[in-house]
């Protein structure tokens, strides 16, 4: 007889049982959490020890070489997906080995949960209260500090690779969005302590939580919806503010990923990428990696696109000096809210495979593309290899997920992916739903009936790349704009989950490009063909001289130019300093900065 599987449940779920008088599943997951946490900085199920693997502290050759990643993490390859399904796996085996909480299983952030508003309208929850709280009270009145808040350092991180940047000291605590957690050197703490300051109750030094808590929310909402509202109409003098709403947001990311074609382009940016290369095909893809990625910047601290040019964004203050421990691979995995993150993540992957057949087995092929070559994101040419791989190394389904061991047999070995191809049959566990819908499916349903429908025009898409991260310290997010007519209008947005100081590897000024492409089924083929497409970097202060490369900085002088393109010309040349735009051989736009393509 088939044992029974263990069920991973929405968060937001548990947390309505509790307050609905079924507190045994929240309170359970609270304790065993404040337990792994209080545990030893060296105890092999701390939670020191388990966040760590991810980023900091860096172990082995990445520790001192910055040609070499210093986490255990795997981003941009076909490990991605497979490697953090194993790392759930150990952290929720440490919850489980908690007295008393051996029935503990890791809960998902549902980022698809809609709440019903008071007129009946549905929205995005955002982040669960129970993830923000800065308290929790047991149902016998006890309360404590809510250990899924953030985690306070018990052992300092020494970062000797990035000159200092992402050192941070014992007794830090993690923050998110709009806080700044960059606190290396000086410089940034002054930043950091200026950032911070403009959210204090008045007259005190202290955070005022329920105003952070509603930015994030907002933040993370905005995120989700792809549905800013830019307000006012064009203006000529300060061409780069869009205008209208924003459309393309996480959830629709999200829903693309599940059709990609193969497990390789779900998988990783790296190999959708190269999907996405027109000289290929003309399917546009998504993988999983990309809306997972603009999660962590709405939580870590990077505005979502066009609400820097809003004057009623939700942080109008300072927000490109909010760093929190998210928007960084160097951090990450010590919020708390990253294992309840990427527990999402894993559930979409178990969602793709059940669409695709791939429960037992994750196929690599590509098709169209010849077997006995490398496709790109097999390997790790061009990136930073994480511990233990080399870059030109092959990876496949039985490459050792480092640094997590089982035993087989009564000898002990490393996780492989094929390991874990089949949650059910292979850990014993499943999901307690499969869907991107909101769980009142009748409401839903009624939502989607009555929403209008955009008309599907074209079939072209918008490739750019050669983006060299290397020259951007931390995480960004690159936007994409088509001007027709006087109108900028927003194409989309790619995040770019990086290291704050990419400029430590010595191969990196010629890799670690960024790609991305953008759908313009939106507009009609005429007025593609007088678009006018720029790119826009969002990130991190003191990365404005460089970010203004990606920017056109002259809408005058780029109208003047509509009149000298041939017919049928859709690209034009981007001056990579930002002095405008120059005509250019038709399909085709080139400059120091990145390339462009439409097809």
């Amino acid at each position: 007889m088939k044992p029974t599987l263990k069920v991973r449940r929405s968060i937001q779920n548990i947390y309505n049982d509790f307050n609905n008088g079924k507190p045994e599943e929240l309170e359970k997951l609270i304790v065993a959490w404040q337990f792994i946490k209080a545990l030893p900085a060296d105890h092999p199920n701390s939670f020191m020890t388990l966040g760590g693997f991810h980023g900091e502290p860096f172990v082995g050759r990445g520790a001192y070489d910055g040609s070499y990643w210093g986490g255990y993490c795997n981003h941009g390859n076909i490990l991605f997906p497979t490697w953090h399904r194993v790392y759930l796996h150990k952290l929720e085996k440490a919850l489980q080995s908690v007295p008393g909480c051996e029935s503990v299983m890791l809960p998902y952030w549902d980022q698809t949960y809609k709440i019903t508003k008071p007129d009946g309208s549905k929205e995005f929850l955002g982040v669960p209260p129970i993830l923000t709280d800065e308290y929790f009270t047991f149902s016998n009145n006890v309360t404590i500090p809510n250990p899924l808040k953030s985690f306070v350092l018990p052992v300092a991180l020494h970062d000797y690779v990035e000159v200092s940047s992402y050192s941070k000291p014992q007794g830090y605590e993690t923050v998110r969005y709009p806080l700044s957690g960059l606190v290396g050197r000086p410089t940034d703490r002054a930043a950091a302590e200026l950032n911070n300051s403009a959210y204090y109750i008045p007259g005190t030094n202290t955070i005022n939580v329920k105003l952070t808590t509603q930015l994030l929310n907002d933040n993370v909402i905005g995120w989700l919806s792809g549905t800013v509202e830019i307000p006012g109409q064009f203006n000529p003098n300060n061409p780069l503010t869009p205008v209208g709403k924003f459309r393309g947001g996480v959830y629709d990311s999200y829903k693309k990923s599940l059709d990609a074609p193969c497990y390789t382009v779900f998988s990783n940016n790296t190999s959708r990428s190269e999907w996405n290369d027109p000289k290929y095909n003309n399917v546009n893809a998504q993988s999983l990696e990309s809306p997972h990625g603009s999660i962590h910047l709405s939580v870590g601290g990077v505005n979502m696109p066009g609400q820097d040019a809003n004057p009623n964004s939700p942080n109008p203050n300072v927000p490109s000096n909010a760093n929190g421990d998210m928007g960084e691979n160097e951090t990450a995995g010590l919020d708390p809210i990253f294992f309840f993150h990427h527990c999402n993540v894993d559930r979409i992957f178990w969602m793709w495979q059940k669409k695709h057949n791939a429960t037992t087995n994750l196929d690599l092929s590509v098709p169209g593309f010849p077997a006995d070559q490398q496709y790109p994101g097999t390997n790790n040419e061009g990136q930073q290899p994480p511990v233990g791989y080399e870059p030109s190394e092959q990876l496949t389904m039985d490459s050792p997920l480092f640094p997590f061991k089982m035993v087989e047999n009564g000898q002990e070995r490393y996780f492989r992916s094929s390991d874990v191809f089949d949650i059910e049959n292979q850990l014993g566990f499943t999901y307690e739903s499969l869907s991107l819908d909101d769980t009142d499916q009748a409401s839903a349903l009624k939502l989607q009936a009555s929403a209008p429908q955009e008309v599907h025009k074209s079939d072209k898409v918008l490739t750019i790349n050669g983006i060299n991260r290397a020259k951007i310290n931390g995480s960004f997010v690159l936007s994409a704009y088509a001007t027709i007519d006087g109108v900028r209008h927003f194409l989309g947005a790619e995040p770019v989950l990086s290291r704050w100081r990419v400029v430590a590897c010595k191969n990196c000024l010629t890799h670690l490009e960024v790609s991305a492409s953008f759908t313009l089924y939106q507009f009609t083929e005429d007025e593609i063909a007088r678009a006018i497409f720029d790119v826009q970097i969002n990130g991190r202060s003191g990365n404005e001289a460089e970010f203004a490369k990606f920017t056109v900085a002259n809408q005058a002088n780029a109208n003047k130019l509509l009149t000298a393109r041939a017919p049928g010309n859709m690209m034009l040349m981007a001056d990579s300093l930002g002095k405008g735009l120059v005509a250019e051989a038709p399909m085709l736009m080139n400059s120091s900065a990145f390339n462009m393509q439409v097809s």
